[in-house]
């Protein structure tokens, strides 16, 4: 078995991720065309075609987003239960404020807290 040194493995890194950025960026192209060739009047929703040996399908949305998270909790208490129902509070981990936490005050916020390791990131410069 031939041993292969750190710096044959980088290189072979740095070639594979290029292709890899290649790729993606053609099919990036590719898949804005085909969904232009299928939106007719569609803004929202799925569009499905077959042609020849290929079944393809494109789903459109539209992003909505809260524009002013602070203006909208202000709005909170007048807003009739039908309009709160168009929001989602969606509760995030602040690691920062996680870190900076009391030893008694983490223990408490552990309990509302599951963690997994990541994928490692690994980035490769060319020197």
């Amino acid at each position: 078995m031939k041993n292969t040194s750190l710096t044959e493995l980088l290189a072979a890194r740095v070639a594979a991720k290029q292709i890899e950025e290649d790729a993606i960026e053609s099919r990036r192209e590719l898949d804005v065309q085909i969904a232009d060739y299928l939106r007719g009047e569609t803004l929202e929703g799925t569009v499905s075609l077959k042609e020849d040996f290929f079944k393809v399908s494109a789903t459109y949305k539209i992003d909505r987003k809260v524009e002013d998270a602070d203006k909208l909790a202000a709005a909170w208490p007048m807003m009739t239960p039908a309009v709160q129902s168009a929001f989602v509070w969606k509760p995030n981990v602040s690691v920062s404020a996680l870190r900076k936490l009391s030893e008694t005050d983490a223990m408490v916020a552990a309990q509302f807290i599951v963690a997994k390791e990541a994928s490692p990131s690994i980035k490769v410069e060319v020197v």
